[in-house]
């Protein structure tokens, strides 16, 4: 700066500072910023480590679990542990787990037991064909009549595994019109007349009405006739079999009761699958294939129809199942149209 002095004189005033104080302070702070990068460089990789050994270990364990579990290998278990998202996955693959071995477990029984009942009436139409065959005397009506009875149990069979096969695919669908539910009952009843006659079954029908519902007749009478047929094969002492049809809310109820052994609580929601026995011993029935259920499952199901059963062990069983009600009013009405 100029500086103005008393006498009229200007003096000039330079003031000098060294800036090595300042150049070592840049030098500190650009130190002091790569060892913070270097330790911040330092944190983040061992946070990756971290955090992918956390997330990466389980996943690759899960994997591990999977691929014995694509191997059938059902005593795998999915318990590695970490992030939420993983836990859940493990718990949604232990029910795919235990879902997968109980569909392996109803296979495997269901061909032992299609092979057990394809096998029987085999044996014995070769059986007694051999027999008539070989010994004089015995090409009786007795004997013919069982080949024929067996070869009948064989196609019925057969056919009742084609009917699952083809409904449970959709490649049946129903073919529902307006019908009288009660002649149609009345006409099974007619196929019992042997069953009543000489093994000394009661086998009744009660309906206070005729009804009429709209569904498929031919698979709903095939519905009744696999019911009674069930309550025919775990019928009680008295032999009995009662049929209900009643109306209640605008729906037609048929129950089918026996007084047999019943059905604990815990296997109620398992009798509907194929060939499956409360007691888990296969014995053949006194009349149809064993796929009864099955089939009365997947035909009311394709009929978008309510149904279930009530069950007391040691008393006896209900089955019921409903369909909509079609008034005689409301008939009439569309036969004049």
């Amino acid at each position: 700066d100029i500086i103005g002095m008393d006498n009229g004189r200007e003096c000039f005033l330079i003031i000098t500072s060294s800036i090595t104080p300042l150049s070592n302070t840049v030098e500190i702070i650009k130190g002091q910023m790569l060892m913070v990068s270097i330790v911040f460089i330092m944190l983040s990789v061992i946070f990756s480590l971290y955090a992918s050994h956390r997330i990466a270990k389980p996943i690759s364990k899960t994997n591990t679990s999977a691929k014995e579990l694509a191997k059938k290998n059902y005593d795998v278990n999915f318990n590695a542990t970490g992030y939420l998202e993983v836990e859940e996955l493990n718990n949604t693959l232990n029910y795919a787990k235990t879902e997968l071995a109980a569909t392996e477990k109803l296979q495997q029984e269901l061909i032992a037991n299609i092979s057990h009942d394809l096998r029987t009436p085999l044996t014995m139409i070769t059986g007694y064909g051999e027999v008539m065959r070989d010994l004089p005397g015995e090409n009786t009506p007795e004997n013919i009549q069982i080949i024929i009875d067996e070869a009948t149990r064989l196609s019925s069979l057969v056919n009742d595994l084609l009917d699952l096969s083809k409904i449970q695919s959709g490649a049946i669908q129903p073919d529902k019109h307006t019908f009288c539910l009660t002649d149609s009952i009345n006409n099974i009843f007619q196929r019992y007349a042997k069953l009543i006659e000489q093994d000394g079954f009661n086998i009744t029908f009660e309906s206070n009405e005729n009804v009429y519902v709209n569904a498929d007749e031919l698979k709903i009478s095939q519905v009744i006739y696999n019911l009674v047929n069930n309550a025919i094969n775990h019928v009680g002492d008295d032999k009995t079999v009662i049929v209900t049809q009643k109306v209640k809310d605008k729906k037609v109820v048929v129950e089918v009761t026996d007084h047999g052994e019943g059905i604990p609580a815990d296997k109620l929601e398992y009798i509907w699958e194929r060939y499956y026995k409360v007691d888990k011993e296969h014995k053949r029935g006194v009349i149809g294939t064993g796929l009864g259920l099955s089939i009365v499952k997947s035909i009311l199901d394709s009929h978008n129809a309510h149904y279930g059963v009530r069950s007391t062990p040691g008393k006896g069983s209900t089955f019921w199942f409903e369909l909509e009600y079609v008034s005689v009013k409301k008939l009439r009405q569309n036969k004049k149209q």
